[in-house]
């Protein structure tokens, strides 16, 4: 076993993951890979068994994005990974930047940004509004500056994953500027290097249409609940 682990959560993503894995082995990484096939109803799960070498957890039924964050999380603290990097099934993530994640020192979240070079990504109109208005959100209420808080793309400590291996510690659903609020506040270290992203290779992103309005309404919520959260513990 290696000292690092690759988390790839992946829900009906058969058009890519096989693409996917194949560009992460070929980079020839130090570290394992694990896919959590989260309750795909689709050929996810038979084009990962065909990939050597990758291991697998399968969800039942789809538990959702953060849930299946989770799931790696907690395997990795079971089987005494000292990091993880995550990693998203649909192509996005280019393999190559993950070098620059591992040499960004011994921050507790490293966060591959988009923003910080020129990037092949491009966020449509409604997402670019809900990345800015989380930015402002993260610097008003922490004082710190984030350029890309909805970033997949992390490379996490080994006190971050035992932290967030907590089921009541980390969101089923939406853990983004929400979670980075709560760990600043806990005086986690948080550092941005720049990474290439990617279109798509197939399928529709979960982003898409006016899923990012409801997206920023369900962080809001979410972060307000953090907050009140952390406000009655230093409370008592």
């Amino acid at each position: 076993m290696k000292n690092g682990l690759i988390i790839i959560p992946a829900h009906n993503e058969e058009e890519n993951i096989q693409t996917v894995l194949e560009d992460l082995l070929k980079q020839d990484f130090e570290l394992d890979i694990l896919v959590v096939n989260d309750g795909s109803t689709d050929g996810t799960r038979a084009c990962v068994e065909r990939i050597p070498g990758v291991q697998m957890i399968s969800h039942i039924f789809n538990l959702g994005y953060g849930a299946a964050l989770q799931t790696g999380f907690q395997y990795a603290v079971r089987n005494g990974y000292t990091f993880v990097v995550q990693f998203d099934a649909d192509g996005q993530h280019d393999p190559a930047y993950i070098r620059a994640l591992l040499a960004a020192g011994d921050a507790d979240i490293v966060i591959g940004s988009r923003f910080l070079q020129k990037s092949e990504y491009q966020a449509g109109g409604l997402k670019m509004i809900a990345i800015r208005m989380m930015r402002l959100m993260i610097r008003f209420l922490t004082g710190v500056s984030i350029t890309d808080p909805t970033s997949g793309f992390k490379r996490l400590s080994q006190r971050t994953l035992q932290y967030y291996a907590v089921t009541s510690n980390f969101p089923a659903d939406y853990p983004d500027a929400n979670l980075l609020i709560k760990m600043l506040h806990k005086k986690y270290r948080v550092k941005e290097v720049p990474v290439n992203i990617r279109p798509r290779l197939h399928g529709e992103t979960m982003h898409s249409g006016l899923k990012p309005v409801a997206y920023v309404i369900n962080i809001f919520i979410s972060t307000t609940v953090v907050l009140l959260r952390e406000y009655f513990r230093e409370e008592k």
